[in-house]
């Protein structure tokens, strides 16, 4: 365990990334939980509803542009490393 964590702090942009995605995960599995009882709440729930699905967009933006910026970052990296 302690060689893990110590790979992980020596590589604070990877360890940032898993981060990044596991706060993407536990958002989208709190949305889905939030948003499963909408339909009990009528019209009084749209606004909710309407930040809901705003927050997620926006949510799905960056978690997108930080897999380009990965993929980005890896590519640039193999391009320059090649022999």
């Amino acid at each position: 365990m302690r060689s893990a964590l110590s790979y992980l702090w020596r590589h604070p942009r990877r360890t940032g990334f898993i981060a990044l995605n596991v706060v993407v995960l536990i958002a989208f599995v709190a949305w889905g939980a939030f948003t499963a009882d909408m339909s009990n709440e009528g019209m009084g729930g749209v606004p909710n509803a309407m930040l809901g699905y705003t927050g997620m967009a926006l949510l799905i933006v960056v978690w997108i542009v930080a897999w380009l910026a990965w993929a980005w970052l890896l590519a640039r990296r193999h391009l320059l490393h090649r022999p």
